[in-house]
């Protein structure tokens, strides 16, 4: 129903597809070509509440203007200046696939932005009915093109998309 959490932010309704034994959801292969992961404060901290950093010595960036309050992990990067003018230059100087793991609020400024050229988004078979949308009031039409889906035992369905 386009909720990605809860409103309280939790996303317990995803541990029924975490490890499966019958597939990683291609996330290997995705993982595998990615070297810079971005993400808001609110996704970082979420993140960090599950444990052990698990991006290792991917560079991560983080964007928030809270940089004094947050744990630092190894190769991450706090960002409080202009998300556009960094994005670009970073993706001028970045040869590997960039990763925006969230959250809403991010992916809204990306998108307005022109700072996205794929989507790949999972569909979880579960109706949340409220909670933290993916797309947060995004203040424009954008058009996508299809071009992958892949469904899985579980109910899971991934999509990709180019924008």
């Amino acid at each position: 129903d386009g909720f990605i959490a809860r409103e309280n932010g939790s996303i317990d309704w995803l541990t029924k597809y975490e490890n499966n034994p019958e597939t990683d959801y291609g996330y290997s292969e995705f993982y595998a070509s990615i070297g810079t992961v971005l993400m808001g404060r609110k996704t970082y901290e979420k993140v960090l509440g599950f444990g052990d950093w698990p991006y290792g010595e991917k560079k991560a960036y983080v964007f928030t203007r809270q940089k004094e309050s947050l744990r630092r992990e190894k190769n991450v990067e706090f960002i409080s200046g202009d998300i556009g003018e960094f994005v670009r230059q970073l993706k001028e100087n970045t040869e590997e696939d960039i990763w925006l793991v969230g959250g809403s609020q991010l992916i809204k400024v990306f998108l307005e932005e022109n700072l996205v050229e794929d989507l790949i988004i999972f569909v979880v078979p579960i109706i949340l009915g409220s909670g933290i949308p993916l797309f947060d009031r995004i203040q424009k039409e954008i058009r996508l093109k299809l071009i992958n889906t892949e469904r899985y035992e579980s109910g899971l369905v991934r999509v990709e998309y180019e924008i």
